[in-house]
């Protein structure tokens, strides 16, 4: 096992940052104020629109500003790496410039969801099909500064687990998810704490009769935990899920939230005075899906919550405290282009909508992830389609105070790394097996003829029945169905039938 010498965080403030980040973040800000003397703040913020990829589908999940005023980047790739999908980190400098770029992953499934800043390094962490447990698990990876790995470790059970969300403690890291293991049919929600060289300290499962996940988590002030997510309901709808532990994991409370449709919370923070704010996306007060704001006190009482939207489709991927004492989130809307488009939304402390802005070039795009800068304005990463050679590639944004951007132009960088070998496949190929409600599944074939393709719930009821041509290429587009794990079986007349597991996403 390697082991990382002198320490890894610093003393804790208050709010559970680390003491030596936030003197030097403030640092970093009064070096700004210092330079900027003689001009307004807003005129000396550096903006920016940047995308990076290569020819495939590329996304950025996760992004913070580094000590120096830099930026580590998570996400997945399709473009690069050894297999299926891999982790794509990217490290930038203040302009968007990479510093570097590197892959993690085998030859199956590998995706990043979150990224930090850590002593001489970085953590990341993400789901890797090739799960050491089995199936898909729950990833840790720990770095040095230039992207090395250190160390890696597995989390989770014989059956599918898959990571959301990551924090940094005080003596180690939280990564949260969902699991399907242990007789949790449906999926539930898992946490799992471990120390600085990701041994297991302790693991918790959160669900019961209907589908239950963790996307979002956040160390709160006394050392406590606060996870949110979504429930499912017995209508077959969800609430959103809100959830407290205390340090040893067990349970304080709990609390769920949201109307008689569909409510989903994916982030949340910690305000100064002790309560928690929570992002997601609801359809309960409106036929289109809309961003949703709730505030709870430090003991789960509601305080306050907010929906936010028009007449088109929108939702919130990630919140943080803003940079004016309220709160800023990213995620998407569709009003101005009928597709996805990132957005930047700031919030007053009582959940009023303060100002926002659109990064769309007339493509789709969406935010996934977003930062306050120390120099005032934000970074929000996500991915944007039709840009540069690729499918699809990561796009950041930085912006000024205000969410804008001096330049409408999108510079694009087609990173170098190698792209993986494509072998001639045998039997039968099924991919992607991680996909949502819409998207594509291809079947790839060798022996020609006939067949059909059966799609079934995991109690064996038949969902999808459809003939194919055998000996070729089949794309099939996954229809409305409900989250969580399938069957699928590509049934060749005078073979065996060829099955294989899939997980619809949220």
């Amino acid at each position: 096992m390697n082991t990382i010498s002198g320490p890894l965080f610093g003393q804790l403030d208050s709010f559970g940052a680390p003491m030596a980040s936030f003197k030097r973040l403030l640092l970093r800000a009064l070096l700004c104020v210092m330079v900027s003397a003689s001009t307004s703040l807003v005129t000396a913020q550096i903006t920016w629109r940047r995308a990076y990829g290569g020819f495939g589908i590329d996304e950025g999940h996760c992004i913070r500003q580094t000590v120096d005023g830099g930026y580590i980047l998570a996400g997945s790739t399709g473009s690069f790496g050894g297999g299926s999908g891999d982790i794509y980190v990217l490290r930038l400098d203040a302009t968007g410039e990479p510093i570097w770029s590197r892959t993690y992953g085998g030859v199956g499934v590998e995706s990043g969801v979150a990224c930090r800043e850590v002593f001489d390094g970085f953590i990341l962490a993400g789901t890797t099909s090739q799960g050491a447990n089995g199936s898909y698990d729950m990833l840790l990876i720990r770095t040095d500064g230039q992207g090395e790995p250190l160390w890696e470790r597995n989390y989770g059970t014989v059956d599918w687990d898959l990571c959301n969300a990551m924090e940094i403690l005080p003596d180690g890291f939280l990564i949260g998810g969902v699991t399907y293991g242990e007789g949790n049919f449906n999926g539930a929600a898992y946490v799992v704490r471990t120390n600085a060289d990701g041994d297991i300290l302790w693991t918790q499962t959160l669900g019961g009769s209907e589908r239950t996940e963790c996307n979002g988590l956040v160390l709160a002030m006394d050392q406590g935990i606060v996870l949110v997510g979504s429930k499912g309901t017995s209508s077959g709808s969800t609430d959103g899920l809100l959830t407290k532990l205390d340090q040893a994991g067990d349970q304080e409370w709990s609390v769920l939230l949201g109307g008689d449709s569909a409510d989903v919370l994916n982030s949340v923070v910690q305000s100064v005075d002790g309560s928690f704010v929570a992002c997601g996306a609801s359809r309960s007060q409106s036929d289109v899906s809309q961003i949703y704001l709730v505030n709870v006190d430090g003991t789960g009482g509601f305080l306050w919550d907010q929906h936010i939207g028009n007449t088109a489709d929108a939702g919130g991927s990630e919140i943080r405290r803003s940079n004016t004492g309220g709160y800023v989130l990213t995620g998407y809307n569709t009003l101005n282009l009928g597709d996805r488009d990132m957005i930047l939304t700031t919030i007053e402390t009582n959940g009023d909508f303060q100002f926002g802005d659109n990064y769309g070039i007339g493509h789709p795009a969406d935010g996934k992830a977003i930062d306050p800068t120390a120099d005032g304005g934000y970074v929000v990463a996500g991915w944007i389609e039709q840009v540069g050679l690729g499918i699809r590639a990561v796009y950041v944004v930085k912006t000024d105070s205000i969410g804008h951007v001096a330049s409408p132009n999108v510079i694009d960088f087609f990173d170098p790394l190698p792209v993986p070998e494509v072998t001639k496949p045998s039997g039968v190929t099924i991919s992607p097996t991680l996909l949502s409600s819409g998207q594509e599944m291809h079947i790839i074939t060798q022996s020609r003829g006939t067949g059909q393709v059966r799609i079934t719930d995991m109690r064996g009821a038949t969902q999808v029945l459809l003939p194919i041509e055998t000996g070729t290429r089949t794309s099939i587009r996954i229809p409305d169905l409900a989250p969580g794990p399938y069957l699928i079986s590509v049934e060749q007349k005078g073979q065996a039938p060829v099955v294989a597991k899939f997980l619809v996403m949220q």
